[in-house]
């Protein structure tokens, strides 16, 4: 796959494709492990929202990421956010998130360091 063509964006949010997503954390992953750090995986449930809220959450979202995150959408009312951290400073990103983007959601929190499963850490938050 290209680094950037039409398959790897969500048509409706602009955010990753699952793809993508997967290759992107594989590299993430890889660089994180260099530096020994975890990389933990935040999936956010939105199955409340209409189209139009949905977006606005992408949107909101994608302003209060860093640069090395990453932000895709993984099925019609789901989003997965992947970033070089440990379960706190993921869960405290959260808090953040849920206060300053009136996310109405669910939120699961898995952290994969170097060596972990990712789809056993996937299935562990539903994805």
């Amino acid at each position: 796959m290209s680094s950037f063509d039409n398959s790897s964006i969500d048509p409706l949010t602009g955010l990753m494709s699952p793809a993508y997503f997967y290759e992107a954390l594989n590299r993430l992953r890889s660089w994180a492990a260099r530096g020994n750090n975890p990389v933990t995986l935040i999936a956010i449930d939105l199955k409340n929202l209409g189209d139009d809220q949905l977006l606005q959450v992408a949107r909101d979202l994608n302003s209060e990421l860093r640069g090395g995150d990453l932000l895709a959408r993984m099925g019609q009312k789901s989003f997965i956010l992947a970033l070089v951290a440990d379960q706190l400073g993921a869960r405290q990103l959260v808090f953040r998130l849920s206060n300053k983007v009136k996310i109405i959601g669910d939120f699961q929190v898995v952290e994969v360091g170097p060596g972990r499963d990712l789809a056993e850490a996937l299935g562990e938050i539903g994805i």
